[in-house]
């Protein structure tokens, strides 16, 4: 809760208009209907790694990745293989070692950074890794959308 001052602000703002909350924490889970979970993999204090799961559809999303919580990820089992995944911290190679990413196996590589972002350049050597994945990005296909009905993955982006 304290990771960001966005989170700060928003937790304050849900005191004061008396709403229950409650921190996440590794293991939860939410079902979303139709067999549909969004779970808690991990919890740092950046935020949480999730994953959204359906049939067969996972998509992980280290969005609150830290060093501390990359460790515990590269020992933890059971993830793999992923139709989706979210670099971290906008690709940093260190939040995202090429032999977690190809452990993992996933379809689509997503990379979420603004257009004229400067962390947007991606170190070379990961970039040249990651060209044997389908890589979409933010700052240059615009909005990503991922479709699955559990077992197919569908993906539209802004632009090619």
């Amino acid at each position: 809760p304290t990771g960001t001052r966005t989170a700060s602000n928003l937790l304050e703002k849900i005191g004061q208009a008396g709403i229950p909350y409650q921190l996440a924490q590794a293991g939860q889970a939410l079902d979303l209907g139709d067999g549909s979970r969004l779970e808690v993999v991990g919890v740092s204090r950046r935020g949480a790694v999730l994953r959204l799961a359906w049939g067969s559809f996972q998509a992980l999303l280290p969005a609150g990745m830290d060093f501390e919580q990359m460790e515990a990820m590269q020992s933890t089992s059971g993830l793999a293989p992923v139709n989706a995944l979210l670099l971290a911290e906008s690709g940093l190679p260190a939040l995202n070692p090429p032999e977690w990413v190809a452990g993992l196996m996933p379809q689509v590589v997503l990379l979420s950074v603004g257009a004229g972002d400067e962390r947007s350049v991606l170190d070379p050597q990961f970039e040249a890794f990651l060209t044997g994945y389908t890589l979409l990005r933010t700052d240059k296909n615009g909005w990503i959308h991922l479709s699955t009905d559990g077992e197919e993955l569908w993906v539209e982006v802004e632009r090619r």
